[in-house]
């Protein structure tokens, strides 16, 4: 941090401007400091990813990889967005739907999304492959997946959107009741204003009704003591309004206006075997 008496030129040559980097150091010293996600290289990192890393263009949509599992699988990825008032983002959150992947040439139904168990061993799967060197099939498996890729996601989304409505009911709940408390602790915040602002003007009435508020006071002093009357006054009306309409627009935020359910990606695990 930059010193109360140093100047601009010295501290910028005492303490550069470090690097950021993406990778551990392996360390954890006064060297080094972890960006916060408030801190906001972070936030225009995070601003730029939800405002273009699902362009088409600009986020490959398929992960091919290969894994150790002796079961072909594919994972959906949707994204669920929960907007309030002004198209305000309330909430995102990525949905994965998991299945045994068949050839269209041999499926006599269509995809089946896994139960919970087989689902966690599916993502288990999947960050493990991801954590390592991707090994990618060969072109004919690549090319089969490719032409399967499209039909995947419209067999799987009916599961998609079954999951994504309950996670949506489960987080409208939580918003509502985010809203509420905020809401709550709004009024009690300005309950206790009015209340220290009106024991302030009483005491103030009551001293100037005595006649000992202004003895010994000067001029300048007794209108500045005057000024702040009037400014109480005036506070503890705005106190009134804002208690009618604050806590119910801190509360209306949080209240869901649209909901978009949609799918971002697909990853697909070949085994190695395969």
């Amino acid at each position: 941090p930059r010193k109360r008496d140093e100047k601009l030129a010295e501290w910028r040559r005492d303490a550069p401007i470090r690097p950021v980097v993406f990778e551990d150091v392996g360390v954890l010293t006064d060297d080094v400091v972890h960006l916060h996600l408030e801190q906001r290289v972070a936030q225009r990192l995070l601003a730029r990813f939800r405002a273009q890393g699902f362009v088409h263009h600009d986020l490959s949509r398929a992960v091919l990889a290969t894994s150790d599992d002796a079961i072909t699988r594919v994972v959906l990825l949707g994204r669920l967005s929960l907007y309030g008032q002004r198209a305000e983002r309330l909430h995102e959150e990525i949905i994965p739907i998991t299945a045994r992947w068949v050839d269209p040439d041999q499926r006599t139904e269509p995809l089946r999304a896994y139960a919970r168990e087989a689902e966690q061993r599916t993502l288990g799967l999947l960050h493990g492959t991801l954590a390592e060197s991707v090994r990618v099939p060969n072109e004919v498996v690549i090319e089969r997946l490719h032409a399967s890729a499209a039909r995947d996601v419209e067999e799987l989304r009916p599961a998609l959107e079954e999951r994504a409505a309950r996670v949506a009911e489960s987080a409208v709940a939580a918003l509502k009741a985010r809203g509420e408390k905020e809401a709550r602790e709004l009024a009690e915040q300005l309950t206790d204003q009015r209340g220290r602002v009106q024991r302030e003007l009483e005491a103030f009435e009551t001293k100037r009704a005595q006649g000992t508020l202004f003895a010994d006071m000067s001029p300048d002093d007794r209108e500045t003591l005057e000024a702040h009357a009037r400014v109480w006054r005036d506070r503890l009306a705005q106190f009134e309004e804002e208690l009618n309409t604050e806590p119910e627009r801190i509360q209306s935020f949080y209240d869901v206006r649209a909901t978009r359910v949609e799918p971002v990606g697909l990853a697909y695990l070949w085994p190695v075997s395969g």
